[in-house]
């Protein structure tokens, strides 16, 4: 990986964890507000912007979950990751930044069922309504952090200050 995107995935995972660490109480459990997952969002600009979000989930599973400790970190960190691949391959249908944040927003939201059976088995909470109340929290964040997202790129050029 060259130094540039080095250093954008290592501020990437700073930022995740910043973010984390104010919302932190609302970050956990059957309804999750991570302000933190709109990061998720620069992957639609740049496929390597990934690697930073998911180091970023990895480690603030690691250093803010009080209760589930090492389920948090697997299975965070997997819901992330698989996210994020199957969002890349449907990236392949869609170019317009538009719809790729459409996609990558009812990705996450839907592959959060992984969270939901982290805490189905973890905690014996209710399955479907833990998927629904996680769902709808990913979907929140995803939906009110995309127009900032898009409108930040318009601005700042997320693929050029990955690219160099």
């Amino acid at each position: 990986m060259k130094t540039r995107k080095l250093v954008n995935s290592a501020m990437i995972t700073a930022i995740y964890i910043v973010l984390m660490y104010f919302v932190q109480p609302l970050g956990f459990g059957a309804i999750q507000f991570r302000v933190s997952e709109g990061l998720n969002h620069l992957a639609v600009f740049h496929k390597d912007y990934k690697w930073g979000v998911v180091l970023g989930v990895f480690l603030s599973n690691l250093m803010f979950s009080a209760s589930l400790g090492i389920y948090d970190i697997v299975f965070g960190t997997l819901h992330t990751l698989l996210s994020f691949l199957v969002a890349e391959y449907l990236f392949r249908f869609a170019k317009d930044i538009k719809q790729r944040m459409i996609i990558i927003s009812l990705v996450f939201s839907v592959m959060i069922f992984i969270i939901a059976l982290e805490l189905f088995w973890v905690i014996q909470l209710p399955f479907w309504l833990t998927y629904f109340t996680t769902f709808l929290s990913e979907l929140i964040i995803m939906g009110i952090t995309a127009p900032l997202f898009y409108y930040l790129d318009k601005r700042l050029n997320f693929r050029k200050l990955m690219e160099g």
